[in-house]
């Protein structure tokens, strides 16, 4: 019985998906076109973190930051739904302590 325990464990982790893995999935599933491939699209993710890191600590009013997020992926071709949604997932999954910030 411990055996066949041990075998669902690893069988389970080995299934598990890597924060970059969820995170492909998530901007596939948003539609975003980007001219990243999967595996330049995390960076893509960080990078955001990045800018949400600049715009946030330290400032009281979060809105520009994240306002200025939004601007800058939608003046890189995309349109504002998926400018925000790209943000949503970079936050719950590369800098989920940002995600109280990013609204409904």
């Amino acid at each position: 019985m411990v055996a066949a325990g041990l075998a669902l464990g690893s069988a389970a982790t080995a299934t598990a998906q890597t924060q970059d893995e969820k995170f492909v999935d998530a901007v596939n599933s948003l539609g975003i076109e980007t001219a990243a491939t999967p595996d330049e699209l995390p960076a893509v993710g960080q990078r955001v973190c990045d800018m949400l890191t600049t715009g946030l600590v330290g400032n009281p009013n979060p809105v520009p930051a994240v306002r200025g997020v939004v601007t800058t992926l939608s003046g890189n071709g995309m349109s504002r739904e998926q400018a925000v949604g790209l943000m949503r997932a970079s936050s719950a999954i590369y800098c989920p302590q940002f995600a109280r910030f990013m609204g409904r």
